[in-house]
């Protein structure tokens, strides 16, 4: 009896080695965008109906651009310009970015993420 234990034990174990292991592949920058920003902005250049302005066209538009869209007055005052390190800067934490701004965003990206979901948004028309 024990050795038909040991035996089944060691088929077990020749089995979970046998087995693959799947490794997943990153989220896309447009998977981060749906999963951190959707919720809140529209790709786009035009004010739509949600709580944060359009995030289309951005790489080299200057913050607080979008007509009809009611930004805080920090952000007007910002002259910032997005481009990929502004972006990033704002994506890691816009509180410390520029004070006083009304978005209301903790990022629980990794940096990787973020760089990623950067690129993807600075790409979209």
């Amino acid at each position: 009896m024990t050795r038909s234990i040991h035996h089944i034990a060691l088929m077990l174990s020749v089995a979970c080695l046998a087995i693959p292991t799947v490794k997943s592949e990153p989220l896309s920058g447009k998977q981060l965008y749906d999963i951190a920003c959707e919720a809140c902005h529209s790709l786009g250049s035009a004010p739509d109906h949600r709580v944060g302005p359009p995030l289309g066209n951005l790489l080299g538009r200057k913050a607080a651009a979008i007509e009809g869209y009611r930004y805080s007055e920090a952000l007007r005052a910002s002259e910032w310009v997005w481009t990929l390190p502004t972006l990033l800067a704002w994506l890691s934490d816009p509180d410390t970015a520029i004070p006083d701004n009304a978005m209301n965003y903790v990022n629980a990206l990794t940096a990787e993420e973020s760089q990623r979901l950067a690129e993807w948004l600075l790409q979209q028309p």
